[in-house]
């Protein structure tokens, strides 16, 4: 075996792989699980959690770092600080694929106005309403993942967005989109309940909005 000399890229004391065509980027979520690579020189779409859409080329500097925009960043550094925002990020031209995962929590603002609130789903069945919950957080999702992992996530100290949002709880809905397609589960006294209906009721409100907009 030949050790590599490190080299100075970007102020990274780096060791990048000596064989370019076998170089890609490798994105993560912060417990290093892999989310997807990409190739030297491709783009990623960071989507902030107000919606904003942004595209950075990305520069593989060495198998633990990566130039994203101007900036350089070990990728468990930028896979912490998208956390922290509540952002999802994937490839510019992603793949149709199962790889990409990405989660949201809804959660119920307005708690006193609300009897399903905190309960169980069978005293939330045939009356759970979209309307009565608010997006309060998006993140990544890995193929190692689970909704309990998510449960502990959202519910130890150092959780994300933990002064914007209360910690996960009975009653939260987290809707996964895995390979495209979105899946709602209510958040139960123990486990989790498939709400089909939630993303009905939310593909409905989104056609109203639309069409009050052609109306105006």
């Amino acid at each position: 075996m030949i050790d590599r000399e490190p080299v100075n890229i970007m102020g990274v004391i780096a060791f990048p792989n000596p064989n370019k065509d076998e170089r890609v980027i490798r994105f993560i979520d912060s417990e290093y699980h892999t989310l997807f690579t990409i190739k030297d020189g491709e783009s990623i779409v960071i989507t902030r959690f107000d919606g904003e859409k942004m595209v950075f080329p990305c520069k593989y500097i060495d198998d633990c770092h990566v130039c994203i925009g101007n900036s350089a960043y070990h990728i468990c550094e930028f896979a912490e600080m998208q956390e922290r925002n509540g952002n999802i990020y994937v490839p510019s031209a992603p793949k149709i694929s199962g790889e990409i995962g990405t989660y949201e929590i809804y959660q119920i603002p307005a708690t006193a106005d609300v009897d399903y609130y905190f309960r169980s789903y069978e005293a939330a069945k045939g009356k759970l309403q979209s309307a009565d919950y608010q997006r309060s957080y998006a993140g990544m999702y890995a193929k190692g993942n689970s909704l309990e992992d998510l449960w502990a996530k959202h519910n130890r100290d150092s959780r994300p967005f933990a002064h914007r949002m209360r910690s996960m709880s009975v009653s939260d809905i987290v809707v996964l989109t895995q390979g495209g397609k979105k899946t709602a589960y209510y958040t139960d006294s123990v486990g989790f309940k498939e709400v089909p209906e939630f993303l009905t009721q939310k593909h409905q409100e989104k056609n109203k909005h639309r069409e009050r907009g052609i109306e105006r």
